[in-house]
Protein backbone atom coordinates (compact mmCIF):
# COMPACT_ATOMS: atom_id res chain seq x y z
CA UNK A 1 0.00 0.00 0.00
CA UNK A 2 2.85 2.19 1.16
CA UNK A 3 4.38 1.68 -2.60
CA UNK A 4 1.43 2.44 -4.57
CA UNK A 5 0.78 5.19 -2.69
CA UNK A 6 4.18 6.54 -3.14
CA UNK A 7 4.52 5.51 -7.01
CA UNK A 8 0.83 7.59 -7.18
CA UNK A 9 3.09 10.80 -5.44
CA UNK A 10 5.77 10.75 -7.92
CA UNK A 11 3.74 9.88 -10.93
CA UNK A 12 3.02 13.56 -11.12
CA UNK A 13 6.07 14.33 -12.14
CA UNK A 14 5.44 13.14 -15.58
CA UNK A 15 2.10 14.87 -17.53
CA UNK A 16 -0.01 17.47 -16.48
CA UNK A 17 -3.09 17.43 -14.06
CA UNK A 18 -4.29 13.91 -14.84
CA UNK A 19 -2.44 11.68 -12.23
CA UNK A 20 -4.65 9.68 -10.97
CA UNK A 21 -8.27 11.70 -10.52
CA UNK A 22 -9.38 10.22 -8.27
CA UNK A 23 -6.83 10.50 -5.35
CA UNK A 24 -8.06 11.43 -1.60
CA UNK A 25 -6.26 14.33 0.22
CA UNK A 26 -5.82 11.41 2.64
CA UNK A 27 -3.78 9.41 -0.16
CA UNK A 28 -1.91 12.11 -1.33
CA UNK A 29 -0.92 13.11 2.49
CA UNK A 30 0.39 9.83 3.33
CA UNK A 31 2.24 8.99 0.09
CA UNK A 32 3.99 12.24 0.71
CA UNK A 33 4.45 11.44 3.74
CA UNK A 34 6.81 8.15 2.86
CA UNK A 35 8.22 10.56 0.55
CA UNK A 36 9.74 12.63 2.93
CA UNK A 37 10.55 10.19 5.61
CA UNK A 38 13.68 10.00 3.40
CA UNK A 39 15.33 13.17 3.51
CA UNK A 40 13.74 14.74 6.75
CA UNK A 41 15.07 14.16 10.46
CA UNK A 42 12.91 11.56 12.37
CA UNK A 43 11.66 15.00 14.87
CA UNK A 44 10.42 17.21 12.03
CA UNK A 45 9.06 13.64 10.35
CA UNK A 46 7.24 12.97 14.00
CA UNK A 47 5.32 16.38 13.71
CA UNK A 48 4.23 16.46 10.08
CA UNK A 49 2.93 13.17 10.42
CA UNK A 50 1.35 14.15 13.90
CA UNK A 51 -0.36 16.66 12.07
CA UNK A 52 -1.59 14.68 9.00
CA UNK A 53 -2.57 11.86 11.46
CA UNK A 54 -4.78 14.11 13.61
CA UNK A 55 -5.71 17.38 12.37
CA UNK A 56 -5.38 17.38 7.74
CA UNK A 57 -6.69 13.87 7.35
CA UNK A 58 -9.59 14.27 9.88
CA UNK A 59 -10.59 17.80 8.44
CA UNK A 60 -9.90 17.28 4.48
CA UNK A 61 -8.85 13.50 4.29
CA UNK A 62 -12.38 12.41 2.11
CA UNK A 63 -11.78 15.66 0.32
CA UNK A 64 -10.86 14.68 -3.53
CA UNK A 65 -6.78 16.04 -4.21
CA UNK A 66 -8.32 18.25 -6.86
CA UNK A 67 -11.23 19.68 -5.18
CA UNK A 68 -9.09 20.88 -2.08
CA UNK A 69 -9.97 24.50 -2.05
CA UNK A 70 -8.37 27.62 -0.13
CA UNK A 71 -12.35 27.91 1.37
CA UNK A 72 -12.00 23.95 3.24
CA UNK A 73 -8.99 25.65 4.90
CA UNK A 74 -10.20 28.85 5.54
CA UNK A 75 -13.07 27.36 7.22
CA UNK A 76 -10.64 24.85 9.49
CA UNK A 77 -8.44 27.74 10.55
CA UNK A 78 -11.56 29.31 11.66
CA UNK A 79 -12.76 26.28 13.46
CA UNK A 80 -9.50 25.68 15.55
CA UNK A 81 -9.16 29.10 16.30
CA UNK A 82 -12.79 29.04 17.92
CA UNK A 83 -11.65 25.96 19.32
CA UNK A 84 -8.66 27.94 21.13
CA UNK A 85 -6.22 26.18 19.11
CA UNK A 86 -2.93 27.59 19.83
CA UNK A 87 -2.01 29.99 17.14
CA UNK A 88 2.12 28.91 16.78
CA UNK A 89 0.62 25.09 16.49
CA UNK A 90 -2.10 25.82 13.74
CA UNK A 91 0.35 27.97 12.15
CA UNK A 92 3.17 24.64 11.91
CA UNK A 93 0.26 22.64 10.95
CA UNK A 94 -0.76 24.78 8.05
CA UNK A 95 2.99 25.16 7.30
CA UNK A 96 2.56 21.13 6.94
CA UNK A 97 -0.04 21.20 4.46
CA UNK A 98 1.57 23.98 2.47
CA UNK A 99 4.82 22.14 2.14
CA UNK A 100 2.73 18.73 1.17
CA UNK A 101 0.19 20.74 -1.79
CA UNK A 102 3.56 22.77 -2.62
CA UNK A 103 5.47 19.66 -3.84
CA UNK A 104 2.01 18.40 -5.60
CA UNK A 105 2.14 22.15 -7.58
CA UNK A 106 5.36 20.92 -8.33
CA UNK A 107 4.87 17.76 -9.05
CA UNK A 108 2.27 19.02 -11.86
CA UNK A 109 -0.47 17.23 -9.69
CA UNK A 110 -2.38 20.86 -8.57
CA UNK A 111 -2.37 24.02 -10.45
CA UNK A 112 -1.68 25.77 -7.42
CA UNK A 113 -1.28 25.62 -3.68
CA UNK A 114 -4.69 26.58 -2.06
CA UNK A 115 -3.09 27.21 1.17
CA UNK A 116 -2.36 30.74 -0.42
CA UNK A 117 -3.02 33.36 0.11
CA UNK A 118 -1.73 32.92 3.43
CA UNK A 119 -4.35 32.55 6.19
CA UNK A 120 -2.45 32.35 9.32
CA UNK A 121 0.81 34.91 10.01
CA UNK A 122 3.60 33.52 11.82
CA UNK A 123 2.71 34.04 15.65
CA UNK A 124 5.30 36.83 17.24
CA UNK A 125 8.49 34.69 19.17
CA UNK A 126 8.21 35.60 22.96
CA UNK A 127 10.40 37.86 24.37
CA UNK A 128 12.86 36.10 26.07
CA UNK A 129 14.28 37.53 29.63
CA UNK A 130 18.18 36.68 30.20
CA UNK A 131 19.05 36.04 33.60
CA UNK A 132 21.72 38.64 35.54
CA UNK A 133 24.43 36.83 36.12
CA UNK A 134 23.49 36.87 39.88
CA UNK A 135 20.11 35.25 38.99
CA UNK A 136 22.13 32.31 37.15
CA UNK A 137 24.23 31.58 40.10
CA UNK A 138 22.02 31.28 42.86
CA UNK A 139 19.71 29.09 40.54
CA UNK A 140 23.24 26.94 39.89
CA UNK A 141 23.68 26.99 43.79
CA UNK A 142 20.32 25.60 44.38
CA UNK A 143 20.12 22.49 41.30
CA UNK A 144 23.76 21.62 42.99
CA UNK A 145 21.67 21.48 46.73
CA UNK A 146 18.72 19.72 44.97
CA UNK A 147 20.32 17.62 42.06
CA UNK A 148 24.03 17.36 41.50
CA UNK A 149 23.41 15.30 38.60
CA UNK A 150 21.07 17.96 36.25
CA UNK A 151 23.19 20.72 38.36
CA UNK A 152 26.02 19.37 36.04
CA UNK A 153 23.86 19.98 33.19
CA UNK A 154 23.01 23.42 33.76
CA UNK A 155 26.71 24.09 34.49
CA UNK A 156 27.45 23.23 30.71
CA UNK A 157 24.19 24.99 29.45
CA UNK A 158 25.15 28.16 31.11
CA UNK A 159 28.49 28.16 30.46
CA UNK A 160 28.58 27.15 26.94
CA UNK A 161 25.13 28.18 25.47
CA UNK A 162 24.64 25.04 24.00
CA UNK A 163 21.33 23.85 23.59
CA UNK A 164 20.09 21.02 25.79
CA UNK A 165 19.84 18.33 23.13
CA UNK A 166 23.17 18.63 22.12
CA UNK A 167 24.81 18.72 25.48
CA UNK A 168 23.28 15.79 25.73
CA UNK A 169 24.47 14.85 22.55
CA UNK A 170 28.20 15.06 23.39
CA UNK A 171 30.13 12.25 22.82
CA UNK A 172 33.29 12.18 24.47
CA UNK A 173 35.16 11.48 21.88
CA UNK A 174 34.13 15.66 21.37
CA UNK A 175 35.02 16.57 24.31
CA UNK A 176 38.98 17.71 25.26
CA UNK A 177 38.97 18.74 28.55
CA UNK A 178 42.80 19.29 28.50
CA UNK A 179 42.35 21.85 25.48
CA UNK A 180 39.69 23.71 27.21
CA UNK A 181 37.46 23.02 24.00
CA UNK A 182 34.77 20.65 22.92
CA UNK A 183 32.77 19.81 19.24
CA UNK A 184 29.57 20.08 18.73
CA UNK A 185 28.37 17.44 15.88
CA UNK A 186 25.00 16.02 17.39
CA UNK A 187 22.10 16.48 19.07
CA UNK A 188 19.66 14.13 21.19
CA UNK A 189 15.98 14.41 20.64
CA UNK A 190 13.01 12.62 21.51
CA UNK A 191 10.03 11.77 19.25
CA UNK A 192 6.66 11.44 20.82
CA UNK A 193 8.34 11.63 24.49
CA UNK A 194 9.54 8.06 23.98
CA UNK A 195 12.19 7.21 21.78
CA UNK A 196 15.41 9.03 21.28
CA UNK A 197 17.27 9.76 18.68
CA UNK A 198 20.70 11.63 17.42
CA UNK A 199 20.26 13.79 14.56
CA UNK A 200 22.55 16.45 13.34
CA UNK A 201 22.10 19.82 15.37
CA UNK A 202 18.96 22.10 14.54
CA UNK A 203 21.57 24.54 12.66
CA UNK A 204 24.18 24.65 10.47
CA UNK A 205 26.31 27.59 12.63
CA UNK A 206 25.50 24.95 16.04
CA UNK A 207 27.63 22.86 14.68
CA UNK A 208 31.24 23.24 15.53
CA UNK A 209 34.49 24.07 18.33
CA UNK A 210 33.00 25.58 21.96
CA UNK A 211 35.58 26.85 24.03
CA UNK A 212 34.50 25.78 27.83
CA UNK A 213 35.37 27.30 31.13
CA UNK A 214 36.94 25.68 34.21
CA UNK A 215 33.41 25.64 35.67
CA UNK A 216 32.22 23.46 32.84
CA UNK A 217 35.35 21.26 32.66
CA UNK A 218 34.92 19.94 36.40
CA UNK A 219 30.88 19.49 35.34
CA UNK A 220 32.30 17.56 32.60
CA UNK A 221 34.67 15.67 34.48
CA UNK A 222 32.22 14.68 37.12
CA UNK A 223 29.97 13.50 34.39
CA UNK A 224 32.43 11.25 32.96
CA UNK A 225 33.62 9.86 36.52
CA UNK A 226 30.43 9.23 36.31
CA UNK A 227 30.22 6.83 33.05
CA UNK A 228 33.02 5.39 34.06
CA UNK A 229 31.31 4.22 37.40
CA UNK A 230 28.35 3.48 35.32
CA UNK A 231 29.78 1.31 32.85
CA UNK A 232 32.63 -0.65 35.40
CA UNK A 233 29.07 -1.69 37.33
CA UNK A 234 27.09 -3.05 34.28
CA UNK A 235 30.57 -5.30 33.35
CA UNK A 236 29.78 -7.07 36.62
Amino acid sequence: MAEESLRRFLEGEVGGFDADPNQTVADYLNAWLTAKALVLKPTTMARYRDYVRNDLVPAFGTLKLDQLAHRHISAFVTSQLAACRGRTTLYRCLAALSSALGDAVRRHRLPRNPVSPVLLRRPPSPERRIWTAEEAARFLTHCHRADPEMADLFDVLSGTGMRKGEALGLHWDDVHLDQGVLYVRCTLSAIDNNHLVITTPKTRSSRGWVAISPRVATALRRQARSAHRTRGRRRC
